[in-house]
């Protein structure tokens, strides 16, 4: 799998929880649709099965069923279908973490002038006590918003315990899943979780400005489409005959004028993820994650979250250096061609499935002692 990322001949690209470089394959795909689209008329009922195909590989990819799947833009846009669809009364409130990435936080601090409020969880070292969150709900929380696993500290919420403990309320489920879909096993069946967002362009290694949103059946009742076009609804194809009849499924959430090659590129990285086995994605780029994290601690650098528990690890892993500028060590380690993120005052580095151990060799060799 390695081979086919041209990036990792020149770099040790450790960035994956930012931007992700895209494989062959994915460039390839995009560039025949792009092809078909500037030598070919348009054929839609060929895309259209394509997109089909897609849809049900990227629930392949979180357990879900397809027509739990609407395609969207970015984390955002999938988060802002809940803050702009839901009935909000004056009085409701949101729980969320405070620290969260502002995906997940603007939507829901867009609706003070409608007398809704946001309630932000303290994290305690960078992690978020299930029964504390659950603990701010109260009968007017319309949703619990968190990311599954934190872009800062990379420390994995309790889905598990949060699904549990609200699945006999009215509280919807919400989830930030971009810095775990791709490289961490999500099973969405196994969860009462109602909406899940998440853009293609990090872990899922596909191009930007493509994603993704399952919502349950819970959601598909509560949440209605804003944004509504010739795609929401079920005859999409009549142009002279007005029928505002939703599509029964997420679909409806989809309006029109799809990002073909986004959806294709994403597709054609799914199909790599599979292929590749996401239990060996997994166990990969948790293995790389725990050898950087020991490693750092032996040479005396300070983690920023050090896991200790059962299920709060992710292959994120971010650190500072007792004495030198963050922004010192980010540049020398550009310098070197090694690829991570100055985030704040630290340093994030997020291996994939297709870094080795040469690429975490060389990251350590290049560091300050």
């Amino acid at each position: 799998m390695r081979d086919v990322f041209p990036i990792a001949r020149r770099y040790a690209y450790l960035d994956h929880s930012s931007i992700a470089p895209l494989a062959t394959p994915v460039r390839t795909t995009m560039e025949v649709f792009l092809n078909r689209q500037s030598e070919e008329p348009f054929d839609l009922d060929h895309w259209e099965r394509l997109r089909i195909q897609v849809r049900a590989r990227i629930a392949e990819l979180v357990g879900a069923r397809p027509e739990a799947i609407a395609f969207i833009k970015n984390t955002t846009a999938g988060l802002g279908l809940v803050a702009a669809g839901l009935d909000w009364r004056e009085g409701d409130n949101i729980v969320g973490v405070a620290g969260e990435f502002p995906a997940n936080i603007y939507p829901w601090l867009g609706l003070k002038d409608r007398g809704v409020t946001l309630r932000l969880c303290p994290h305690d070292a960078g992690r978020v006590d299930p029964k504390a969150l659950l603990g701010l709900c109260d009968d007017r929380t319309r949703v619990v918003a968190i990311s599954l696993v934190q872009f800062w500290s990379g420390f994995r919420s309790d889905l598990k315990a949060l699904s549990t403990g609200l699945r006999s309320t009215n509280t919807l489920l919400v989830v930030d899943g971009i810095q775990a879909v791709g490289v961490l096993q999500v099973q969405l069946g196994q969860l009462a979780v109602d909406v899940l967002a998440c853009g293609a362009q990090k872990w899922m290694l596909g191009p930007t400005g493509i994603g993704f949103a399952y919502l349950s059946q819970r959601a598909l009742d509560r949440v209605r489409p804003v944004v509504i076009g010739t795609d929401s609804v079920v005859h999409d194809r009549e142009y002279f005959e007005y029928d505002l009849t939703f599509k029964a499924d997420a679909r409806r959430f989809e309006e029109a004028a799809p990002n073909w090659p986004g959806i294709l590129g994403m597709g054609a990285a799914v199909n790599l993820l599979v292929r590749a086995g996401l239990a060996a994605v997994e166990t990969g780029a948790l293995r790389l994650a725990d050898r950087l994290r020991d490693e750092l601690i032996s040479r005396g650098f300070r983690l920023v979250f050090r896991p200790e528990r059962q299920g709060e690890k992710s292959a994120i892993v971010s650190f500072r250096h007792p004495r030198m500028v963050p922004a010192e060590v980010h540049r020398r380690l550009h310098d070197a061609g090694i690829i991570l993120s100055l985030r704040g005052d630290f340093l994030r580095a997020s291996p994939h499935y297709y870094n080795n151990d040469a690429d975490i060799d060389r990251l350590l060799e290049a560091l300050p002692r």
